[in-house]
């Protein structure tokens, strides 16, 4: 039993590794927004997506391992399962975070029409964290109520993303685009996407969080 008290509790050290940096990688996301011209801040990012992978694979190896050595019940079984769920969607969340700062490097929101679009940005990037944060916080403390709010709060990220789609529709529609207006949009419309898809991640984990609280499985709908 000890034995396998510290195979869970690898499982958790790990876990908690893979979140922070995650997080230190949306901190970075937030500083390059604001001045995409710090060099040292790309390359602390990239250094972080090789420990956010690796972490994801040790975890991986750990959850199977736990399971065919200690062969765990239901309530440990449900633990290890969601581990490994909550660690894929953070190393996904890395990738996507990365994706934004490589695009940030190459955005130039000083351009005429792309101030308010960055000020958009910059809310999304805040929101995005916070259910984030408010994602990993339920998962490691069991609370699900905390994990209903992040799912909850998916609907405005996702009426954000519209409002910049629609945004650079309207702004842009009837003007003579030079290449780097085209550039620009292009970047600001994958940077939206991937924020986005980032609050769908951070959904995921909010509902592994409830799967392991309340071995409810309310994926895809389903509320029952």
């Amino acid at each position: 039993m000890n034995i396998k008290t510290r195979q869970l509790d690898l499982l958790l050290n790990d876990f908690e590794l893979l979140a922070k940096t995650t997080l230190m990688q949306l901190q970075i996301t937030h500083r390059l927004l604001h001045d995409n011209s710090i060099e040292l801040l790309y390359e602390e990012a990239e250094s972080n997506e090789i420990i956010l992978d690796r972490l994801e694979i040790k975890v991986r190896e750990e959850a199977v391992f736990t399971i065919f050595q200690f062969n765990p019940k239901a309530a440990d079984l449900r633990k290890i399962i969601t581990y490994q769920d909550v660690t894929t969607n953070l190393e996904r969340i890395g990738d996507m975070l990365l994706n934004v700062i490589r695009f940030l490097r190459v955005t130039d929101f000083s351009c005429p029409g792309f101030e308010e679009l960055k000020k958009e940005i910059g809310q999304m990037i805040e929101r995005v964290g916070e259910m984030l944060r408010n994602a990993i916080f339920s998962f490691s403390s069991e609370k699900s109520d905390i994990a209903y709010l992040v799912i909850e709060e998916d609907d405005r990220i996702d009426e954000l993303f519209h409002q910049i789609g629609l945004y650079l529709q309207e702004e842009f529609q009837d003007r003579k685009l030079n290449k780097s207006e085209i550039r620009n949009m292009i970047h600001t419309n994958a940077i939206s996407h991937n924020l986005e898809r980032i609050g769908d991640s951070a959904t995921n984990i909010a509902e592994a969080a409830i799967y392991l609280i309340e071995g409810k499985d309310i994926r895809h709908g389903n509320k029952e």
